[in-house]
């Protein structure tokens, strides 16, 4: 009753005077009745119109199994609450599908957001894993991004699960990586593979494969870019999901062992432990990209660097000048902001 006069004073007598009866009755069937249709309505909320909401309490990811089924657990959400969760329902549905679609586990009930030129290959190969599908993702290729691509996202629980968890009912695991030095992977990773070729060509006149490129000249080229909606192997590594879910688990590759993080994460859900040395398909990959680094004979800042050695090698050391630090940090100022200072030279 007192509830009720608080949200509205006329709906009930002033507290003096107190309810009638038939008040106390009406109020009183009400809410059971309320209560009795929530608790037998199958869908995953009943909307009362013009009140709000009733809907499941998140089940705790550390729920032991095989428990026995407790009586429904439900909370009541108002209707200005609801329209503030739509929004936020729309953000979250927006951030599942964007460029960089993070990988849901149906199962454990865990997102893993990742960024390009973070040790994404080697996630992927680990999330696929914990599917049991990594034998099946290598046979469809040796790069586990077109797997991602082409398969996970179109399987039917992959679907299930993007749409039916919400942001309170998930894990949200985040991998990054130092921005500075991410940017130095970037710029090798355009070198070689000339995925930047056109657009470099564009700003600066510069045909990578023929004339070669210093990392000067590449940071020139990202402070032209729109580092926020650019390629995803130098855009910032902030994603569109974590204006709706701060992440639960953040592993920073630059400064955490990738391995024994996830194995921390595992233990954390209850997952079976993963064993990193017998994931040969990682460590094979990762094998193939490593370019022998050498010390740099005069300045590797402004080194002008061509294809072959950003695939083959020798690479130089030292690319991370106090000069390249500086602008990248202003770049990536936000990356920074979010994830840890920049690790000194």
């Amino acid at each position: 009753m007192r509830r009720i006069r608080e949200a509205d004073p006329l709906a009930l007598p002033a507290a003096a005077a107190g309810p009638s009866l038939a008040q106390q009755r009406l109020v009183q069937a009400t809410l059971k009745a309320l209560s009795r249709a929530a608790s037998e309505f199958e869908r995953e909320r009943l909307v009362v119109p013009g009140l709000g909401s009733f809907r499941p309490r998140p089940e705790l990811p550390d729920q032991p199994p095989n428990q026995p089924v407790a009586p429904r657990r439900l909370i009541f959400v108002p209707e200005a609450s609801l329209r503030s969760m739509r929004a936020e329902r729309h953000l979250w549905e927006q951030a599942l599908k964007a460029v960089m679609r993070p990988l849901i586990h149906p199962e454990h009930r865990f997102v893993v957001v990742f960024s390009a030129k973070s040790a994404c290959s080697s996630v992927v190969i680990w999330f696929l894993h914990t599917l049991g599908l990594a034998a099946e993702a290598r046979a469809h290729n040796e790069w586990p991004h077109l797997y991602r691509i082409d398969k996970l996202y179109q399987r039917p629980d992959y679907l299930d699960a993007r749409d039916r968890f919400g942001p309170d009912d998930v894990t949200v695991l985040r991998i990054v990586r130092d921005p500075v030095e991410r940017a130095a992977s970037s710029f090798r990773h355009a070198l070689g593979t000339g995925y930047a070729r056109e657009a470099i060509g564009r700003v600066l006149g510069v045909d990578t494969d023929i004339q070669g490129l210093s990392f000067e000249r590449y940071i020139d080229f990202l402070e032209t870019e729109d580092l926020d909606s650019c390629d995803p192997h130098h855009r910032r590594q902030k994603h569109p999901l974590e204006a709706v879910r701060r992440p639960d688990v953040v592993i920073n590759t630059s400064r955490q062992n990738l391995f024994e993080s996830l194995q921390a994460f595992e233990r954390k859900l209850g997952m079976p432990s993963t064993d990193f040395a017998q994931m040969h398909w990682i460590h094979e990959l990762q094998a193939s990209r490593m370019p022998r680094s050498v010390p740099a004979q005069g300045d590797p800042y402004r080194m002008v660097l061509t294809r072959q050695r950003a695939q083959a090698g020798p690479w130089p050391l030292g690319l991370i000048t106090p000069e390249a630090r500086g602008r990248l940090e202003r770049l990536y100022r936000e990356d920074i902001q979010l994830y840890g200072p920049s690790e000194s030279a």
